[in-house]
């Protein structure tokens, strides 16, 4: 803890209007973000090349950023370290209730993506948030996004509805592509050949002056428009997703097209 308490004093000391560099005085919260985006795709990028000996370097770099944006933070009065600290604190205890030994049933441990899918649901309530996809952030990569919104509409059995947004008429074979866990293990697409067909779609978009990025992004913009309007008939319904069928429920994304 003393090495952290000389860390977030020598950011002070930076950032002093009358002494500190000029440099760190001239910054703020939106200069900053690209550094902390640079500095996670560089802890990425070790750990991805298991350069193990540089990877508690990057990681200060890292850190130092989060120390920073805690240090506006409080000179503008918003938040404190100590309430990022304490608020994630919370969040790991809220999440994983068998540190404070809370009794957990066995069926919940075996479902835990669906016990933290429900606790975070009941999070995002009590900060106002009504949808399942408010908190996924508009700056996000797209490919990240449309993971995010997938993984977000699997956790209610919706997966199918929102993958055929991009079928279109090659549905049947991308579900062929998607199922491959039922076909046998040298017909199944691995994580190279996946990587190989994206980098061929891109290579299509460049044939067809599309980019890739934006299109992905107004896919994922369509997609989230649709979602959420079910969660509006569902509500004026008066239903949930585990109370309404599944035939229901494709009838309401398919009513969302139009």
């Amino acid at each position: 803890m003393n090495n952290l308490r000389r860390l977030r004093e020598l950011i002070r000391e930076l950032r002093d209007p009358d002494t500190g560099c000029l440099w760190n005085r001239a910054q703020n919260f939106k200069s900053i973000v690209p550094y902390v985006i640079e500095e996670a795709y560089e802890v990425s990028d070790v750990v991805e090349n298991e350069d193990w000996s540089h990877l508690p370097r990057e990681l200060g770099d890292l850190l130092y950023q989060v120390l920073y944006l805690s240090q506006l933070g409080e000179e503008e009065g918003r938040f404190t370290f100590d309430s990022v600290v304490g608020a994630l604190e919370l969040k790991i205890l809220r999440r994983n209730p068998e540190i404070t030994g809370a009794q957990i049933s066995s069926e919940d441990n075996l479902n835990t993506s669906l016990r933290w899918s429900e606790i975070k649901l009941e999070e995002r309530e009590e900060e106002g948030m009504y949808s399942m996809l408010d908190d996924i952030p508009n700056t996000l990569p797209s490919v990240l996004a449309a993971k995010k919104i997938q993984e977000r509409v699997e956790s209610i059995g919706f997966e199918l509805y929102c993958v055929d947004v991009a079928m279109g008429k090659d549905k049947e074979g991308l579900i062929g592509l998607k199922s491959g866990s039922e076909k046998s293990s040298s017909d199944c697409l691995g994580s190279e050949d996946l990587g190989a067909l994206m980098f061929a779609l891109i290579n299509i978009g460049l044939d067809q002056r599309i980019d890739l990025d934006s299109a992905l992004r107004k896919v994922n913009k369509n997609v989230e428009r649709r979602f959420r309007k079910i969660e509006e008939e569902l509500e004026l319904l008066g239903v949930t997703f585990q109370e309404i069928s599944l035939a229901k429920l494709r009838k309401l994304w398919d009513d969302t097209k139009s």
